[in-house]
């Protein structure tokens, strides 16, 4: 069971970078953008620090991100992590974590099925919707070794490689990682903010179909199923 001892657990560590690490995770993603500040700052995934729950059972929602100054390329900063709240969703527990540093914070939302119905608060939920105007389309097909490439980047989800954990967690195989569907979705963008859902998994080897608005509106999709919804801005000018 999901302990609720985490809320509030604050957690600091020193996160020390090079070219290299986001060499690394442009080849993950087909292309450099600012999003890499959220690996690198929640270094080996978001679901992390979730004592007790039944990792089969954990979906990454959302995430959000905000870049307080341009990143280098390399570099060192202290990067506090806060368990900021645990919503009652009914079905299950929603775990709202934030990791804050100099150059960037995020903040990740992880649905633990079956954990809800505890009477706690059903938090805010943000609304994401789309222009109603043509985008800019693209596609990209993801490999088959997709989410081992990502899997580089610091995210050792099993989710993402286990075929035996996958199966138990309710996937016929491996899901490819919500931050590598949103690395590719954003690759070679330039933002300040962005926020994000994730609203159905990605299978390596999937061709993604990807639309952006001049407005920041962003969304992904496989086929007829949207697997992410987001808007990015870009405050520094």
């Amino acid at each position: 069971m999901l302990s609720h001892d985490i809320l509030g657990v604050v957690e600091r560590q020193v996160r020390t970078w090079s070219a290299d690490d986001a060499e690394v995770y442009a080849a993950a993603v087909g292309g450099y953008s600012p999003a890499f500040a959220i690996p690198l700052l929640q270094h080996g995934g978001p679901q992390l620090g979730l004592t007790g729950a039944d990792m089969t059972q954990v979906l990454h929602a959302e995430q959000s991100l905000w870049l307080h100054q341009p990143l280098p390329m390399s570099g060192s900063a202290v990067v506090t992590k806060t368990v900021t709240d645990i919503c009652d969703k009914g079905s299950g527990a929603l775990v709202v974590s934030t990791w804050e540093s100099a150059y960037a914070s995020t903040r990740s939302s992880c649905f633990v099925k079956g954990e809800g119905g505890f009477g706690g608060p059903r938090g805010e939920t943000r609304k994401f919707a789309v222009p109603d105007a043509e985008p800019r389309v693209s596609f990209f097909r993801t490999a088959p070794n997709q989410a081992l490439r990502y899997r580089e980047t610091g995210d050792v989800n099993p989710m993402h490689d286990d075929p035996e954990f996958a199966r138990r967690a309710g996937f016929p195989t491996p899901i490819l990682h919500g931050l590598c569907t949103l690395g590719i979705t954003l690759r070679g963008k330039d933002f300040t903010e962005l926020h994000v859902r994730f609203t159905a998994p990605v299978t390596p080897g999937d061709e993604l179909r990807i639309e952006h608005w001049d407005s920041g509106e962003f969304r992904a999709s496989v086929g007829d199923r949207f697997v992410l919804i987001g808007v990015s801005s870009n405050t520094f000018g």
